[in-house]
């Protein structure tokens, strides 16, 4: 009989201790604080990047949270936004993905019905992080807002253009920084006058300008601030509405602006089929003298030049302008995102929020949303923070965040590519990329 009686009493017992134990665990289930959850998150930045910026900020998030483990997953940035469609149209995305307000949002939240990443606005709410770090102050937050919920949460940001030039080469050419920005043709004039046979070998041995002429998505965003700036575009000012007869790819703005820099690349740059990465290095070894750059550009050139070069002959001028017209510039950032389809929607934000954190935004060799690590990043790169400064000072203008974006950079791109290399001329380039856009925006 007492056996019994002891046995009734640990029965009688077990729901309650089931109860208080349920009741301390956030999302249910006992024994759920010692499961061993792993995130993948996908990113394309280089090995270095992730060595600064991504391996610690995970290894220190790793150490306060030892239940969740972030696998990062490496995409070539060339091929990133391609393979990010398609695991989204097959539901096989990573719990966090980067995403890329200049390249639009849209494309890649649109392709699963409902949306591809998760609303945020509920876990941001009064969500503050132990650093004093508030979620709802972040950053370029209305840049990441579909069907008006915030869907990723900035994590940096980038700006554009200033246009660079080595010192010690504009000094022994007789060129006055100021002919860079005054207008195009002074920046015309002073190319020109910077491009030199230096040996006497009858061969060009410095530029005077560099631009980007092989057909990926930088030649986007290095063609597009001359095209702003002269009344062109893809669509007036890429405001609605976004429909095939509101397209202007092939207006006389765009064609004056796409002639004036064939010219500034055929007369005063290298010629072939090269990148903004081929630029920089180029620029770094004194080969090219101008050229045009955005904030992450500057880390690129620390790591090619001397100590002494990259800190004493790199200046910073402003884009230049057209008569009356003012530099239309851009800011943007890399967002991260939860996809939808996350088993553990919970976990994945605890870590997007601790990215914004001071700890984790410290560690950024791009420009922090988080404006106290923004301070102390300004006092460490300067050139950035100048970037910044000049950038803001002008008209910002953003790429159309619409379902065909992905398909109208690529016309874009590939027009851009066919009228700086010659295979077509620039009014048949641009009368192509018109006639395919259309095609695209009458589906």
């Amino acid at each position: 009989m007492k056996k019994i009686m002891i046995i009734l009493c640990i029965v009688m017992l077990i729901p309650g201790y089931l109860f208080a134990a349920g009741g301390s665990e956030k999302a249910g289930s006992v024994g759920k604080a010692e499961e061993k959850i792993t995130l993948d998150w996908t990113f394309w930045a280089t090995e270095k990047e992730l060595d600064i910026f991504c391996r610690p900020a995970i290894a220190e998030f790793e150490k306060q949270n030892p239940n969740i483990h972030i696998n990062l997953i490496f995409i070539q940035n060339t091929d990133y936004f391609k393979q990010l469609a398609v695991d989204i149209a097959t539901n096989n995305e990573a719990d966090i993905v980067t995403l890329d307000t200049g390249d639009g949002i849209s494309a890649y939240y649109n392709i699963r019905k409902g949306g591809a990443f998760i609303p945020l606005d509920d876990y941001m709410k009064g969500y503050v992080l132990s650093d004093g770090t508030e979620l709802e102050k972040v950053d370029l937050i209305d840049s990441v807002k579909k069907d008006g919920k915030v869907v990723a949460l900035p994590w940096f940001t980038f700006a554009a253009p200033v246009t660079i030039y080595r010192k010690s080469v504009l000094e022994k050419a007789g060129v006055n920084p100021a002919e860079l920005s005054a207008s195009w043709e002074s920046y015309y004039a002073a190319a020109k006058k910077l491009t030199k046979d230096t040996n006497g070998d009858g061969k060009t041995d410095v530029y005077g300008f560099s631009h980007q002429t092989e057909g990926s998505v930088l030649l986007r965003w290095w063609t597009l601030h001359w095209l702003w700036e002269n009344g062109g575009g893809i669509f007036p000012k890429e405001a609605a509405p976004y429909t095939a007869d509101n397209l202007i790819w092939n207006s006389k703005e765009n064609i004056e602006a796409t002639e004036f820099l064939k010219k500034m690349i055929v007369e005063c740059g290298p010629s072939g089929k090269y990148t903004v990465n081929d630029a920089l290095n180029m620029f770094a070894n004194g080969s090219v003298a101008t050229m045009q750059a955005t904030t992450w550009c500057f880390a690129n050139l620390k790591a090619m030049m001397t100590e002494n070069d990259y800190a004493n002959d790199i200046g910073l001028a402003y884009f230049p302008n057209k008569g009356d017209k003012t530099p239309v510039n851009v800011t943007w950032g890399n967002p991260l995102a939860i996809s939808s389809n996350s088993k553990h929607p919970d976990e994945a934000f605890k870590f997007i929020a601790f990215m914004h954190g001071k700890f984790a935004q410290g560690l950024q060799t791009n420009v922090p949303v988080n404006q106290e690590a923004r301070a102390e990043y300004a006092k460490k790169n300067p050139y950035q923070a100048k970037t910044l400064d000049m950038v803001l000072e002008g008209e910002l203008r953003q790429v159309p965040d619409i379902v065909q974006w992905r398909e109208l950079d690529n016309i874009v791109n590939k027009s851009l590519e066919d009228a700086f290399l010659g295979a077509k001329s620039v009014k048949d380039a641009l009368d192509w990329g018109q006639k395919e856009m259309q095609a695209v925006m009458s589906r």
